[in-house]
């Protein structure tokens, strides 16, 4: 799968410098006159489509690395959450379990798994970046 996402972004890239490519051989083979020397001229045109290439590569790369690096501060948030709601949680478990209650430990028992699934929505939620985490406000809350 990690193939299949990097064919199209390689394809680009080679587009682009066939672009520029084109257009530098266009333009010089319309105002310049076709002597010896304009063989020359076509390849500084052939190396500025390679370094075309390069650039959006480089370009692509550098929003790899960033889209990575925010994937990983959203992790971080949700691991730290995942562990604070958790440890909020197992002290109500452990006391509900206690009592024997059967009734009591089934509600408890699907709060656990709600709370589990909305643990993994936010997980999956702030990988694919659809949610924004904001940093806490003055009061305390987000925003």
């Amino acid at each position: 799968m990690a193939f299949a996402a990097k064919g199209p972004k390689i394809s680009l890239a080679v587009l682009c410098g066939l672009i520029v490519t084109l257009i530098a051989a266009g333009v010089h083979f319309a105002t310049v006159p076709q002597d010896s020397t304009f063989r020359y001229i076509v390849i500084g045109d052939l190396i500025a489509g390679l370094t075309a290439i390069i650039v959006c590569l480089a370009i692509q790369l550098r929003q790899e690395e960033v889209h990575y690096r925010t994937a990983m501060e959203r992790a971080a948030i949700v691991a730290e959450l995942n562990h604070h709601v958790r440890n909020a949680v197992f002290p109500l478990c452990l006391a509900v379990q206690k009592t024997g209650n059967e009734d009591a430990i089934k509600t408890s028992n699907e709060a656990v798994e709600r709370i589990n699934i909305a643990l993994k929505d936010a997980t999956a939620d702030a990988m694919s970046g659809r949610t924004e985490y904001l940093a806490a406000g003055s009061n305390g809350h987000p925003g």
